[in-house]
């Protein structure tokens, strides 16, 4: 990874010279698949498996239940997530066979600004949520895993619509 890397990630605007400066291509694509497999693997478990283990259950159909189950199902999401990111790279990467297919896909993930907003919102989100949470008193992971989804949700519909 490198500076113009982490400079277009946080939004800094960067000539073309600098979005071709790509020195660890393998790295930097690996990091991308990463976060979009905690990503999907964190909205999922948070707002999907969470809380229909916690209603599936007599003893879990309540707010602190279904709290619980949805940080649970979350965390499980975003450890998956770490883990299927650097696999699905490396077994996507065993398969192609030009050796610029790395650089060209950085390349274009470089440019597509709404991947990289999703990707900032979620962040954000993230430590936002767990931030108030922890203020709150309440369970930071939580706030987090809520951050992380609902930054990613109206990310994703802001953009759609712009």
């Amino acid at each position: 990874m490198s500076a113009p890397w982490f400079k277009n990630y946080v939004g800094v605007k960067l000539s073309d010279d600098q979005m071709r400066d790509i020195s660890h291509p393998n790295l930097e694509l690996a990091a991308h698949v990463t976060m979009k497999t905690v990503q999907t693997f964190g909205i999922i478990g948070t707002m999907f498996v969470g809380p229909m283990i916690a209603v599936a259950r007599k003893d879990t159909r309540n707010w602190s239940g279904v709290q619980e189950k949805t940080k649970q199902a979350g965390q499980v999401g975003l450890v998956l997530g770490l883990l299927a990111g650097p696999l699905m790279t490396y077994a996507k990467m065993r398969s192609v066979s030009d050796p610029d297919g790395a650089y060209d896909r950085c390349y274009r993930i470089r440019y597509n600004r709404t991947q990289v907003r999703v990707d900032r919102a979620s962040i954000l989100g993230f430590v936002g949520g767990a931030g108030i949470a922890y203020y709150m008193a309440g369970d930071a992971m939580f706030g987090g895993l809520v951050g992380m989804s609902g930054g990613i949700i109206i990310t994703s519909v802001l953009n759609s619509i712009f």
